[in-house]
């Protein structure tokens, strides 16, 4: 049976010691970085889930390897090349039928806080990429925890009315986003 959005939302603050957890624990470890100062494993994101509809292109889409066999979460960027600002404002896959579009805010005290927030910005002729430590998809209440090598599938819908469905790989939970910084690069 679908849940509330308000029994989401209690799962989500429940999730989030475990991710933000696992989100430590990489931190501290350093990224799954090796001797070598590449990443542990990491696909190139050419050969991550890619998918697009309409202005809209989803690439450098993965999951890693959920810590928590019943929480996971997938990271992806979305381009815009259409001339007026979009959003990411729903999502569902077939690893759950429970999923929320989330983010990780820093408060003042330097803890770290995950909440569900009802849509993503993406700005006209820009990306924004969904990292850790910043907006990023929850897949709750896993009936299966995939493993690596696996892939599930993710739907995003948009404020424009577009969806785009992308296949997402499974990779080790030490691996890396192929792209980096604040989640929002915006392209003029």
């Amino acid at each position: 049976m679908p849940r509330t959005r308000a029994d989401r939302r209690r799962l989500a603050r429940r999730a989030a010691p475990a991710a933000l957890g696992v989100l430590l624990c990489v931190t501290a470890c350093g990224g799954g970085q090796g001797g070598s100062g590449e990443p542990a494993s990491a696909a190139p994101a050419s050969e991550r889930g890619r998918a697009e509809a309409g202005h809209l292109l989803v690439s450098d889409a993965w999951m890693p390897e959920p810590a928590n066999p019943e929480v996971g979460v997938v990271y992806l960027r979305v381009s815009n090349s259409g001339e007026s600002d979009d959003a990411v404002t729903g999502v569902s896959t077939d690893a759950s039928e429970d999923a929320d579009l989330c983010s990780t805010e820093t408060a003042d005290s330097g803890a770290a806080r995950m909440r569900v927030v009802e849509e993503i910005p993406v700005p006209a002729g820009g990306a924004t990429t969904l990292v850790e430590g910043g907006y990023h998809v929850m897949v709750n209440d896993l009936p299966e925890a995939p493993v690596v090598g696996d892939e599930v599938t993710v739907t995003l819908s948009f404020a424009s009315e577009e969806e785009v469905e992308v296949t997402v790989p499974v990779e080790p939970m030490t691996a890396r986003s192929g792209e980096s910084g604040s989640g929002h690069d915006h392209h003029h």
